[in-house]
């Protein structure tokens, strides 16, 4: 690993509310979360930056690292939004989301642009953040892409029918409950929510449950079983926010250096970890404290499986598993933000 994305935290007053509002968005959080494991050159997000952009935060952003990141101009205003929470406490309560100017839309198509920086090589996995609605036009774009030669993979939020062009699906746990109409638990919804994909053919997917605090649930081929929250003290939690976007980013980031589901559940709950700590995604250099927490939660879930660590030990450890590796410069995990 060339370096580290670190989470540094962010200056808050009593009142819950930031200093300055903070550069954002489903993709810096899934980008931030992907570069915790991964080198800049196998991360790429596009950033549409508008005339109004602050200066610090476009050096914030290529903080992810110049390989990662393309900053691409536009005319318009630079998209942004408001988190409301009905406490008035950032991360307490009920959450909405609305828009404080239009959105630019990105397509998949987007990444293979002549003048696009993250064509060369192609991305191998490509996040998408968006609506039901939305995803469908993404697929849309990636059937052309795929008849053209793309051979990368999908992963969003859920979408029954068209489960079978997806690799991984990633409800949460309530996504998931609406969806099936149930308030059955976490388990029983993925058991539920495979057995439905099934009925439409093709290939099943993996099941990614997020679950907030209990952690994840994960429903793979080569895995299933749980990865517990890394933090269990609420005092370490300042903002749940962006929380799901960075564990999409630590998964998507495990699936592309090991293809081992449980891993990536691991790395997942790592991002993640690091999200909650501070109000928005900041960037710093320190693959210290990352180590440290793979370690610790691979032992819990090694423990929770009957696998324990020194003499005692029976079976194989994950750890060995959880080892960053060799990463091929010749592949790219790209997240796809709605802008």
């Amino acid at each position: 690993m060339s370096r580290c994305v670190h989470p540094r935290p962010l200056r808050s007053r009593c009142d819950g509310r930031a200093d300055r509002p903070p550069h954002s968005g489903g993709g810096v959080y899934a980008a931030s979360g992907a570069r915790l494991f991964l080198p800049p050159q196998n991360v790429g997000y596009i950033a549409d930056c508008g005339p109004d952009l602050p200066a610090e935060y476009r050096t914030e952003l290529l903080g992810l690292g110049e390989e990662a990141v393309w900053l691409r101009p536009r005319a318009e205003p630079t998209t942004r939004a408001l988190n409301l929470y009905s406490s008035g406490i950032i991360g307490e309560g009920q959450q909405t989301f609305e828009y404080l100017s239009p959105p630019k839309r990105l397509v998949l198509s987007d990444y293979f642009r002549e003048d696009s920086p993250l064509a060369d090589p192609p991305p191998h996995w490509v996040h998408v953040v968006c609506d039901a609605e939305r995803a469908k036009q993404v697929l849309e774009d990636a059937r052309v892409c795929f008849r053209e030669g793309w051979r990368g993979r999908l992963a969003w939020e859920p979408l029954i029918r068209e489960g079978e062009e997806v690799s991984t699906s990633t409800p949460n746990h309530l996504e998931l409950q609406t969806i099936l109409d149930t308030d059955a638990d976490v388990e029983t919804c993925a058991r539920l929510f495979q057995g439905r994909m099934v009925m439409y053919g093709g290939r099943v997917p993996s099941i990614v449950v997020r679950a907030g605090a209990q952690g994840s649930f994960t429903l793979a081929e080569d895995w299933a079983g749980w990865v517990p929250a890394y933090h269990t003290a609420l005092g370490k939690i300042q903002d749940v926010t962006g929380a799901g976007n960075a564990f999409m980013g630590g998964l998507l980031a495990g699936l592309f250096a090991t293809q081992d589901s449980r891993t990536a559940s691991i790395w997942g709950a790592i991002a993640a970890s690091f999200a909650i700590e501070q109000r928005g995604p900041a960037i710093g250099v320190d693959a210290m404290f990352v180590n440290a927490r793979l370690r610790e939660l691979t032992r819990r879930v090694d423990e929770a499986e009957g696998v324990y660590w020194g003499e005692e030990s029976v079976g194989r450890s994950s750890m060995e598993s959880s080892s960053l590796g060799t990463i091929s410069e010749d592949d790219r995990y790209l997240d796809c933000e709605e802008e």
